[in-house]
């Protein structure tokens, strides 16, 4: 896959984090005409960023229908949990070793703003915190190839929790982020592994496995809000 420049990078990470941020819903159609206008760019850029979201798998391309936002299934979904389970515990153990009194308030600073937005009632930011909070720990960790597997991890999983979450549940709480924290400077790796563990299974407890049909905002209220 070819590496992208600048101005094409600025607009994969727009769309990648609209489709993470859950404002692209799964079977949205993205027309490179549209793209264009939006950006401001050329339908050589629109077409590259759409081929390497492909790559990501956030990304559909169909003969005569063009890109869309990709529909994960419901083996996806599975799959996706498996992986995660493995990548986070390992994540989870490497930020163990090296989690220290800088690292530990930062986990508590985001932890707060996840508060702050769930006391405001603000679900948009509360989504974004949630994922940001996951990465944090990748971070900390220092391994930055687990890192970048979790962050594509955590863009296909808003795409599953678009398709197959139950109403009024809320994925990811940070009321459990608090207990990974706690379980993580408490230096007991059997009691990390089960905190982990019943995060990720509290996430997929959320999914009915059954699509939700929601109206589509036009690409244009997306990017030009």
């Amino acid at each position: 896959m070819a590496r992208l420049n600048v101005a094409e990078t600025e607009v994969y990470e727009r769309i990648r984090t609209a489709i993470g941020d859950r404002q692209l819903l799964p079977g949205q159609r993205l027309r490179e005409v549209e793209l264009c206008r939006i950006f401001d760019t050329t339908r050589g850029t629109i077409r590259k960023v759409l081929a390497r979201l492909a790559f990501d798998g956030l990304v559909d391309h169909q003969p005569n229908r063009g890109a869309s936002v990709a529909q994960p299934t419901v083996k996806d979904a599975a799959d996706l949990f498996v992986a995660r389970h493995c990548i986070e515990r390992a994540i989870a153990h490497e930020a163990a070793a090296r989690i220290d009194v800088m690292a530990t308030g930062r986990l508590r600073a985001h932890i707060e703003k996840e508060k702050a937005a769930h006391a405001s009632g603000d679900r948009q930011r509360m989504i974004a915190l949630s994922g940001e909070f996951h990465l944090l720990l990748a971070q900390i960790s220092g391994n930055t190839i687990l890192g970048r597997y979790l962050a594509d991890l955590i863009a296909r999983e808003s795409l599953i929790i678009q398709l197959y979450e139950i109403p009024d549940q809320s994925s990811c709480s940070h009321d459990e982020h608090a207990e990974i924290v706690q379980a993580l400077t408490g230096g007991d790796t059997d009691r990390l592994d089960a905190v982990i563990k019943a995060h990720i299974d509290g996430i997929a407890a959320t999914l009915d496995l059954e699509p939700v049909h929601a109206e589509r905002p036009s690409l244009e209220d997306i990017f030009n809000r």
